[in-house]
C-alpha cells in the first residue's frame, strides 16, 4: 500500500514539473522518485502522469487525484503545525490569477515582503484581465474586481473600489472636457474589449447605453491606463488604480459620478469545495495588508 512519503513525492512532481526538480526539492534520488510515483500509480491501478524525457503531464485521473489530494495533504500538515507536530513554515504551491494593474501596482512593489517571511512557499502567478475559470483553470485563488456573479465560488472582500472616467490633461486640452452625455457619447475611448458598452447616468437620474467611440482596444489594464496617460482617449479606471495619476494630476476625473454600475470591490476567491490552509491564509492577510492605505 501507498503511504504519505508517496503521495508527498507525487504532489512534489507535479508541482515541480519533473522528477529531477522534485528529487531536488525533496532530497531524494531521481531513481528513488520515480519507484515512489510507479509504486503509487500500480496501488491505484491507474496512470497518474504522462512523462518523457523533458517534462511530465497529468492524466486526467491524475488531476483528480492531485486536486483531491493536494488539499487533504495541506490540512494535514496545517493540523499536524497547529498541535505542535510539525514546526516548518508555511509552504507548497498556491497558484493565484489576477489583473495586471493589480499586480504590478500593488503585488510586486511588496512580494519580496512575503517571499522573505515564507521562503518555502511557491507561487504560480496567471496574469491577465481575462476571465478565468477557477475550478476548470486549476487555480487556487482568484483576485477580481467588481460585482461578483453567483459562482458559486468561496469570498471575501479584500478593500471597497470605485470605477471612474478618467483622461489625461493632454487629452481634455486637445478635445474639450464633456458636460454632457451627449459631448461625452463624441469623445474618443481607450478601452478594454468588453468595456465598449457604456452605461452611464444623465442629469435626471435616467439610465443610458451607448458604444464608446475607440480607435483601438487594449487587452491589458495596465497598457489600457498608459495609453491614457498619453492621451489617446477617455478610460474607466478603478479609482485605486491610478489615485495616485489623479493626485499628481497625470490624469484628470471626468464627469464624476456619470457611471451607473461603479462600485467595484477588489475580492479574494477560492473554489467552494477547497479546504481553508494555511496558505490561503497566508495570502490572503498578504493581499489585505497591501490596501491598507486606500479603506
Amino acid at each position: 500500500m501507498y503511504n504519505l512519503s508517496d503521495l508527498e513525492t507525487f504532489i512534489a512532481v507535479v508541482e515541480n514539473k519533473g522528477v529531477l526538480a522534485a528529487a531536488r526539492e525533496q532530497r531524494l534520488s531521481p531513481a528513488t522518485v520515480s519507484h515512489r510515483l510507479s509504486k503509487l500509480e500500480r496501488e491505484l491501478a491507474t496512470v497518474l502522469v504522462f512523462r518523457d524525457s523533458r517534462r511530465v503531464r497529468l492524466s486526467p485521473a491524475g488531476e483528480i487525484f492531485y486536486t483531491r489530494v493536494g488539499a487533504i495533504m495541506e490540512a494535514l500538515h496545517d493540523a499536524e503545525h497547529s498541535i505542535g507536530a510539525r514546526s516548518s513554515s508555511v509552504s507548497g504551491l498556491l497558484r493565484v490569477t489576477m489583473p495586471p494593474w493589480i499586480f504590478s501596482k500593488y503585488v510586486m512593489p511588496r512580494l519580496n515582503e512575503l517571499e522573505q517571511a515564507y521562503p518555502e512557499l511557491k507561487l504560480d502567478f496567471l496574469i491577465t484581465d481575462h476571465f478565468v475559470n477557477v475550478v476548470d483553470d486549476a487555480q487556487d485563488v482568484a483576485i477580481r474586481v467588481g460585482q461578483l456573479n453567483d459562482s458559486g465560488l468561496l469570498s471575501r472582500k479584500i478593500v471597497n473600489n470605485k470605477r471612474i472616467l478618467c483622461a489625461a490633461p493632454s487629452y481634455i486640452k486637445k478635445y474639450g472636457m464633456p458636460k454632457s452625455l451627449a459631448q461625452l457619447s463624441e469623445h474618443y475611448w481607450v478601452c478594454l474589449p468588453w468595456q465598449r458598452q457604456l452605461k452611464l447616468f444623465d442629469e435626471q437620474g435616467k439610465t443610458h447605453t451607448f458604444n464608446a467611440r475607440t480607435r483601438f482596444t487594449i487587452s491589458n489594464s495596465d497598457n489600457m491606463t498608459q495609453a491614457a496617460i498619453a492621451g489617446h482617449g477617455i478610460a474607466i479606471k478603478s479609482m485605486i488604480a491610478i489615485h495616485e495619476d489623479i493626485k499628481n494630476g497625470i490624469l484628470v476625473e471626468v464627469m464624476p459620478g456619470v457611471m451607473a454600475q461603479d462600485d467595484a470591490p477588489v475580492w479574494f476567491l477560492r473554489p467552494q469545495n477547497s479546504l481553508t490552509t494555511r496558505k490561503t491564509d497566508v495570502f490572503y492577510d498578504f493581499m489585505k495588508s497591501l490596501f491598507l492605505s486606500c479603506e
